[in-house]
């Protein structure tokens, strides 16, 4: 209606008729080109799920991380709900998410009963996307499924440390890198594995651990006899398995390995990619 009002308010007697047909058509190409630059943007914001229940070690500070990535996300026009009830995990409410966020919640095969644990499986499948932050990958064997899209399962960590990050050069210049290239140190507290995740179907890893810079394994009675991954220490990877898309990154201990430039740039990448809101290269 708008269109039509603008139209019909030119006195279009004063030209010649050819002209007037001329005049008339690109008139209407401009309102037509205006009206549709000037309408609100209709894409769809991204839609998180952050989950953040434990039933084993539960980090003090997944609070404040909750709140961290609360305000980062709404920075960044991500949308997020923050959960600590299974319940939220069933199909039903799955299905208006886009990612779903595990903050340091390890050993959910303890705390998510068995039939919502099989309908978030069925929703990865579908095309869900599951991002996992530090212990989000702590399983200790409780959810084979999702160690098998993870790759690996916990095995030790170290103390709150600076270590050297190496960047895979397949992959400088991809967002969740955050503008780093080659080698970086980074301090925060760091998982060492059962096994690598390199070779395996759709993996891709972003960032490995350089052992030589920091002592893998931490003096702790539960880890006698635990052994570093050596030269292949993957820190930071992204799979796409059938429709499904997972990526875990091993900060996030703490806000204050996260409060950085990289950090933050990193996080909201990771987060992007995992709702297929950006390609990988």
């Amino acid at each position: 209606m708008a269109i039509i009002r603008v139209i019909s308010s030119v006195n279009t007697r004063q030209f010649p008729s050819n002209l007037n047909h001329c005049f008339m058509l690109r008139l209407l190409l401009f309102i037509i080109l205006y009206s549709f630059t000037a309408l609100p943007s209709s894409a769809k914001n991204i839609e998180a799920l952050i989950y953040s229940a434990t039933a084993w070690y539960r980090h003090p500070e997944i609070p404040q991380i909750n709140g961290f990535l609360v305000r980062l996300c709404d920075k960044n026009n991500i949308k997020v709900s923050v959960s600590e009830n299974a319940n939220d995990l069933k199909l039903n409410n799955l299905k208006k998410f886009d990612v779903l966020f595990f903050n340091n919640s390890t050993n959910l095969g303890e705390s998510i009963p068995k039939n919502i644990r099989k309908e978030i499986i069925q929703w990865f499948n579908q095309g869900g996307g599951i991002m996992a932050m530090h212990a989000g990958i702590v399983q200790n064997g409780t959810w084979p499924e999702l160690i098998e899209i993870a790759g690996c399962d916990f095995d030790s960590d170290s103390d709150y440390v600076e270590a050297k990050f190496l960047v895979n050069p397949k992959f400088e210049g991809d967002p969740i890198l955050a503008g780093k290239k080659n080698q970086f140190s980074y301090t925060a507290d760091w998982l060492c594995f059962n096994r690598p995740v390199t070779g395996l179907p759709g993996v891709e890893v972003l960032l490995r651990l350089d052992e030589k810079s920091y002592v893998p394994v931490r003096n702790h009675p539960s880890y006698k006899g635990k052994k570093p991954m050596g030269k292949d220490h993957p820190i930071c990877w992204r799979r796409n398995l059938g429709k499904g898309r997972y990526l875990f990154t091993g900060l996030g201990h703490d806000v204050r390995s996260l409060d950085t430039d990289f950090a933050r740039n990193h996080i909201v990448a990771s987060i992007k990619w995992t709702a297929e809101k950006t390609k990988s290269k």
